[in-house]
């Protein structure tokens, strides 16, 4: 084997190597990026409901019953999914505006 083609498959091999490592290296990046805003959403969540909570017990008086318990996790996924789809709609418009 001459010595130039085994020089030139170890610098491919680094380079792959190189190039596997740097890929492996953004995704996990990538991952921890991601699960450090969902634990921010969470506990802002968490924050939301507590404050809500409080809201709805001045409003209602006392920790409340089943049904007010009921009533309120009702409201709150309401308003959740009414967020969500507004956000999904400013979302696509703004995509939709930097295609054109």
């Amino acid at each position: 084997m001459d010595p130039r083609e085994k020089t030139e498959i170890s610098e491919l091999e680094k380079f792959w190597e190189k190039y596997e490592l740097d890929r492996v290296q953004s995704h996990v990046g990538e991952r921890i990026v991601t699960l450090v805003i969902a634990a921010l959403g969470l506990i802002a969540a968490l924050a939301w409901d507590d404050a809500l909570k409080h809201l709805f017990e001045n409003l209602f008086g006392g920790a409340g019953s089943l049904w007010e318990q009921l009533s309120y996790a009702v409201i709150i996924t309401v308003l959740a999914a009414a967020v969500s789809v507004w956000l999904g709609k400013k979302i696509t418009a703004r995509e939709r505006r930097r295609k054109e």
